[in-house]
């Protein structure tokens, strides 16, 4: 009896133990850290060492966008605690798509992700196909580079696994621009009255979605454009009210372009206000804003050894959908102090007529939804007749 007691006595201490053990492991984790140095790689593809730094033992992973995969390999896909140094390889990109990937860094209960994207073989930085959201024009430019900053402020990846979406934007990084901006905008999504982050204390931060990828941009945050030019946001400051973070992300350096003093606080900001309150009337309001750039275009002082080109007009291209019709109207403003007094009403023309002018085919998934001729007939509609009914 003895015999039999003593080694069921020990199990149940040893059991004890490792139960102990396990809690005590598990109290000690923290999100484990991926560093990637190049998020973004060129056609021609090559190597890299990731960096894994971990608390506890950890695992990689890597999950395909698209119906391409397999063209990553990692050396080692897990490990005990420590930092580690993983070699990454990604294979030659010869399709005319770019591709991308999300490396997944797992701990026992915690993770971490890092996206990883890769240039098509004609050079095009964008993802392969963009998302089905009504306010995206189409995604036609292979030097420019298109992104979406989910509602923290954060890379939006997907609705799985990101918070709801904020505002695209098609970035320029010969320029330093953004091409465009785009976002939805109905009143819940309006919601909340934090101000200004600037007038928080705040400045205009660097995108992190361009730190993550080790890109230039123009370092505005607590000074604007050299040569006199303004901070003019894209997607305003008040479209985002719900919280800091929210707000926050308005003022990133992707959102901004040098814009004329009394221009900015003229005539664009009394448009921005009647965007709003097309809005309030709506089930939702799908807006592109963007700035016009062509090759005659000048530049602004240096900030932070970046440029950027100095937008020759400005405008914003709107689809209002309301009790399941829609409606368009667009606004090109040339970008002048000579207009800042002027009313914008004076500006409005179709969205087929901004399309002719700028080269950007928008609201692209317009077509799918009512058909070809009816989205046309709501592109070229008469642009006064259709604000008076809204």
């Amino acid at each position: 009896m003895k015999r039999i007691f003593q080694p069921i006595q020990w199990a149940l201490g040893l059991a004890a133990a490792m139960v102990l053990f396990s809690c005590q492991k598990q109290e000690d984790e923290t999100i484990p850290v991926l560093t990637v140095p190049m998020a973004m790689v060129s056609a021609d593809g090559g190597s890299q060492n990731l960096e894994v730094a971990a608390t506890s033992a950890w695992t990689l992973s890597v999950l395909y966008e698209g119906a391409s995969e397999g063209w990553i390999t990692l050396s080692q896909t897990s490990g005990a605690a420590g930092v580690w140094q993983v070699g990454m390889t990604v294979s030659k990109n010869s399709d005319t798509e770019p591709r991308s990937a999300t490396i997944v860094l797992s701990g026992p209960t915690l993770q971490t992700k890092k996206q990883v994207s890769q240039m098509s073989a004609s050079g095009g930085g964008t993802v392969a196909q963009a998302p089905l959201w009504m306010e995206l024009p189409a995604l036609s430019n292979p030097d420019l580079m298109f992104f979406t900053h989910d509602w923290n402020g954060g890379r939006y990846i997907s609705k799985s696994s990101s918070p709801k979406r904020s505002w695209s934007f098609y970035w320029d990084p010969k320029n330093y621009v953004s091409h465009w901006v785009a976002y939805p905008l109905n009143k819940d999504l309006k919601k909340g009255s934090y101000g200004r982050y600037d007038s928080h204390g705040g400045g205009f931060p660097k995108d992190p979605i361009l730190n993550e990828l080790g890109m230039k941009q123009p370092d505005l945050w607590s000074s604007s454009y050299g040569g006199g030019w303004t901070r003019g946001h894209q997607i305003p400051s008040a479209d985002r009210q719900e919280n800091e973070a929210v707000n926050m992300c308005t003022y990133y350096s992707t959102n901004m372009t040098p814009q004329q003093y009394d221009f900015n606080g003229g005539i664009w900001a009394d448009l921005e206000s009647r965007v709003r309150s097309y809005s309030n009337n709506a089930d939702t309001l799908y807006v592109v804003t963007g700035c016009h750039i062509t090759s005659d275009c000048g530049w602004s002082g240096s900030n932070g050894g970046v440029a950027a080109r100095v937008p020759s007009a400005y405008y914003k291209a709107l689809l209002r959908l309301k009790g399941g019709s829609y409606s368009a109207a667009a606004y090109y403003l040339p970008h002048s102090q000579s207009i800042a007094t002027d009313n914008f009403a004076n500006y409005a023309i179709s969205v087929s007529e901004l399309e002719k002018k700028v080269g950007v085919d928008f609201f692209a998934t317009l077509p799918a939804v009512v058909g070809k001729d009816q989205a046309a007939a709501i592109e070229s509609a008469n642009p006064s007749t259709v604000v008076s009914k809204w």
